[in-house]
């Protein structure tokens, strides 16, 4: 599903050029979400020069970050204004003929003391926790019809750089909007595999966008663009495990984990983003890999063995028995998992650790329900990935699921790199 082609009159092109006094206001005045291809466009078609030359210079846009002490003042005003609520209500209600009534009873029956009123708590940033983005199952350059799917849903390598682009924005909004009494140190960003769909059956052949060295090429290109957006705000740590898309075999070849396109593409985004000291990247040499944060373990896999023995969506039995086998093994050489981290099934669950101890998180897909999934299994699921927070205290304190496919209609920051 290409991306529409922005059209606008002449005259309300113009106006917004004279009235604006830069390449935001231009947009906004337009209505129009920000693209500098777009906008040289336009311009061209109403005979004006871009970018214009009242305009003042804008770096590349970047998400801007709330004013702790804008948000902590509005706090305030928003809790004086509900205490002058409480007031007025508690005024109407003395003047009213059925308080005299509850006041008779409360002499009958006596009344409860009322707990002293606390004052409200405005966040001070002396909570300090990290936070975990989880990528899974990109599928990167593998096209989904939609009239096929119905109308549910459509991909391609465009929807992707959306979709992608919104997993950054929303992990920004989210963590410096909604937790502003919060002082987040790093992000760790899991990618758990399947990052291009590969062609080793006729089917994927049939329908991919781009040949694989362009899929993988593209979204190393787009990761590493993400992660450097990320790393603007706060230090990101990328750890990726492969998944079994994209292997050069047609039997997993499980003695060489690196023989994957997801193992190249996690060591180009590190050779992109190398430059950057607030990037780290983790490609390990192995399907599975462990990661603690502030004292909680995380494992990471992509679960394609995990899910084996199950059929036609989440297999519940074979992960829950995967999960009792390796803490037995991880026990037996002192080790504690505390969270494992899977993708391969494209749904989402949350699936309680065999030793009650912990958490299983299956964290959907990028790519969403395809032709497959709905005309085999009778299954779709929403295209769908994870943040969340951590905290010492409590593991994973907060999590919030990113339904990607929100912004599918409007263009993205990543889509140059679409060739």
């Amino acid at each position: 599903m290409p991306a529409h082609r922005i059209r606008r009159d002449d005259e309300d092109i113009r106006a917004a050029w004279e009235k604006s006094r830069s390449s935001r206001q231009f947009f906004g005045l337009l209505r129009i979400s920000y693209n500098p291809t777009s906008g040289a466009r336009l311009c061209e078609q109403a005979g004006l020069a871009w970018p214009a030359p009242h305009w003042g210079y804008n770096a590349e846009m970047q998400p801007k970050l709330p004013d702790p002490e804008q948000g902590r003042a509005r706090q305030r005003l928003e809790d004086e204004l509900a205490a002058l609520k409480r007031e007025l209500r508690a005024a109407h209600r003395e003047a009213n003929l059925h308080e005299d009534i509850a006041a008779i009873a409360r002499e009958v029956l006596g009344a409860v003391t009322p707990a002293r009123v606390a004052p409200p708590r405005i966040g001070s940033s002396k909570t300090r926790e990290d936070a975990i983005l989880a990528w899974a199952d990109w599928h990167g350059g593998e096209r989904i019809d939609y009239e096929v799917m119905r109308g549910w849903n459509a991909y391609d390598p465009v929807i992707m750089c959306r979709r992608a682009q919104s997993t950054v924005d929303r992990t920004l909004a989210l963590l410096f909007d909604q937790h502003k009494g919060t002082t987040f140190e790093t992000l760790y960003v899991f990618d758990l595999g399947d990052s291009v769909n590969g062609d080793l059956l006729d089917e994927q052949k049939a329908t991919n966008a781009l040949p694989v060295f362009e899929a993988m090429r593209l979204v190393a290109q787009v990761r590493a663009r993400a992660l450097t957006e990320l790393a603007a705000y706060l230090p990101v740590k990328y750890v990726s495990v492969p998944g079994n898309h994209g292997r050069r075999s047609p039997k997993m070849n499980w003695k060489q984990p690196t023989e994957t396109a997801d193992w190249l593409v996690a060591e180009m985004v590190g050779d992109m983003t190398a430059g950057n000291e607030r990037i780290q990247c983790v490609s390990p040499h192995s399907w599975t890999v462990n990661v603690e944060i502030r004292g909680h373990v995380h494992s990471l896999d992509h679960g394609y063995a995990a899910a084996s023995g199950g059929f036609g969506g989440i297999s519940w039995y074979s992960i829950q028995r995967s999960d009792g086998q390796l803490t037995a093994i991880e026990a037996a050489h002192g080790q504690h998992v505390h969270y494992r981290w899977w993708g391969h099934v494209h749904q989402s669950a949350v699936i309680p650790a065999m030793d009650g101890s912990g958490e299983g998180f299956i964290v959907g897909s990028l790519k969403g329900g395809d032709e497959y999934a709905l005309g085999k299994l009778r299954k779709y699921a929403r295209p769908r990935q994870l943040l969340v927070g951590c905290h010492e205290k409590t593991g994973v304190s907060w999590r919030y699921p990113l339904y990607v496919d929100l912004d599918d209609g409007e263009p993205s920051r990543y889509e140059e790199f679409v060739a």
